[in-house]
């Protein structure tokens, strides 16, 4: 029988490789988006979608009921105003989550209307728009 020590040595670092894959993987966040410096400072604005405050935030982010939140730098706010028109709404993000600059690379992005959620953009819809601007055509994002 071979010896379990020299396995274990092999099979470790084995699990590990074959692992990897798994731990990049996309995963799925949900929350509201809130405006970065409220969400800093631990509140909620602005109050509402009419409040002029939505005016000085820099950036909006995914925050989780308990606080924690999340930049979502792929998302575009302009031209296309996709942060910024779900302000406050229920959220959903599809996508790989940065531990270190605590941001999400996101894949798809849904906003909860009557009860399910309704991908209101992802890089693929993205890349179709880009594509059809590339090829001298008219694109129309507005989900």
């Amino acid at each position: 029988m071979k010896n379990p020590k020299k396995i274990l040595a092999w099979a470790l670092p084995v699990t590990a490789l074959l692992s990897a894959p798994a731990a990049i993987m996309a995963e799925t966040f949900t929350g509201k988006l809130n405006g970065h410096g409220c969400a800093h400072a631990g509140t909620t604005c602005p109050v509402d979608r009419l409040d002029p405050h939505i005016a000085l935030e820099s950036d909006f982010v995914l925050q989780k009921g308990s606080g924690d939140y999340y930049f979502l730098p792929n998302l575009p706010n302009l031209p296309y105003g996709v942060k910024v028109r779900h302000v406050l709404e229920d959220v959903q993000v599809d996508g790989t989550l940065d531990k270190r600059y605590n941001q999400i690379d996101v894949n798809a992005f849904r906003v909860k209307k009557a009860g399910s959620y309704k991908t209101m953009w992802s890089k693929a819809m993205q890349k179709k728009e880009q594509d059809a601007l590339e090829d001298g055509g008219v694109p129309f994002f507005l989900p």
